[in-house]
């Protein structure tokens, strides 16, 4: 009781961060003129940068596989991307709980019949995508470090005023660094108690047994074969991202009268990418902050420009994630059915 009592109040608690951000960003705009600038839209490019996403979840399944092919060789292309893609829905429902999604149908479809023990754990198979997290975060920083160091003139003040000063705010808490130390010494003595009571305490050895298949999954990478093209999918997937951007500004009248371009398509990309890393279901408000704000302090936009862009960019992404995830969850009770 008290373990649903506290789900539900993370939820909750999600859903209101989620509910203030939407509140503050779409506070004043006028929805006449909300609604005539989506009349004014190419509705022809909307649908074109819709099936870049849908490539962009194509190739982060084949990605996945990759990465999950030396703890499972057996591992389906089909069934990687529908994991993506149910994964994908699953986080409007609740922050990262796609992550988790992900991994129990790819443990499940890892058995080759009913009662058969799985080739791949679920320990295992979060171990990989804790892995994919920690590169997805990595690529941000590394393509918006490439971007300041060409285009500081442009983009410098802003990600100086509005990310790195903040940033440097919070950090600058003694009280922040004081949890900080206290969370890694705590995660430091249990996983040292976990590792000497292993052989004599039930709980420390399951303990032990779920870090394991978690450093099996994060540890992949080093056992992965054609790592090229793991770099070459990566590079595909923020280039699918970064596409659609670049067809919404062309769809978007408002954009092509401040002469944005495809290096300011790759910024505002990165700008929304940050929202998958704050926990509100699907980067609910906190996406059309973000685009919001870059598209006002670089462009000189007026903020209900900047909210309709980001509204249009948001929820055309959610629209091709329902769809295929749909798709997908269909396909995966039709194979489930047949077993």
């Amino acid at each position: 009781m008290d373990s649903k009592i506290f789900k539900y109040g993370k939820y909750c608690v999600s859903l209101a961060l989620a509910g203030i951000l939407l509140y503050f960003c779409f506070r004043g705009i006028e929805w006449a003129q909300f609604a005539s600038a989506l009349k004014e839209c190419s509705w022809s490019l909307i649908a074109l940068s819709m099936c870049a996403g849908i490539l962009a979840f194509v190739v982060r399944g084949l990605r996945w596989r990759m990465l999950l092919e030396p703890i499972d060789p057996q591992t389906r292309r089909m069934d990687t991307y529908d994991a993506v893609t149910i994964g994908n829905v699953s986080n409007f429902l609740f922050p990262f709980l796609g992550e988790f999604v992900r991994c129990a149908i790819i443990s499940a479809d890892s058995k080759t019949a009913p009662g058969d023990k799985k080739r791949l754990s679920y320990d295992k198979a979060l171990g990989t995508i804790a892995l994919e997290r920690v590169l997805d975060l990595g690529s941000v920083a590394f393509f918006m470090l490439v971007l300041l160091i060409f285009k500081w003139s442009e983009f410098g003040a802003f990600f100086r005023d509005n990310i790195l000063l903040p940033l440097q705010a919070r950090f600058q808490s003694w009280v922040l660094w004081a949890a900080l130390a206290t969370v890694i010494a705590a995660a430091a003595g249990i996983l040292t108690a976990i590792v000497k009571l292993k052989d004599r305490v039930g709980l420390c050895a399951k303990l032990y047994s779920l870090v394991k298949g978690l450093l099996t999954g994060f540890s992949s990478i080093f056992r992965m074969k054609r790592s090229w093209a793991f770099i070459i999918l990566t590079l595909m997937i923020w280039g699918m991202y970064w596409l659609q951007i670049i067809l919404l500004s062309k769809a978007f009248p408002a954009t092509l009268t401040c002469d944005f371009s495809a290096t300011d398509a790759l910024f505002i990309m990165l700008a929304g990418s940050l929202a998958s890393f704050v926990p509100v279901p699907g980067g609910i408000g906190a996406y059309h902050y973000l685009v919001a704000t870059a598209l006002t302090a670089l462009y000189g936009l007026p903020w209900a420009t900047g909210i309709i862009f980001a509204t249009l960019s948001h929820e055309s992404q959610a629209v091709t994630m329902l769809l295929t995830g749909a798709a997908s969850a269909i396909r995966q009770s039709i194979l489930r059915n047949r077993e």
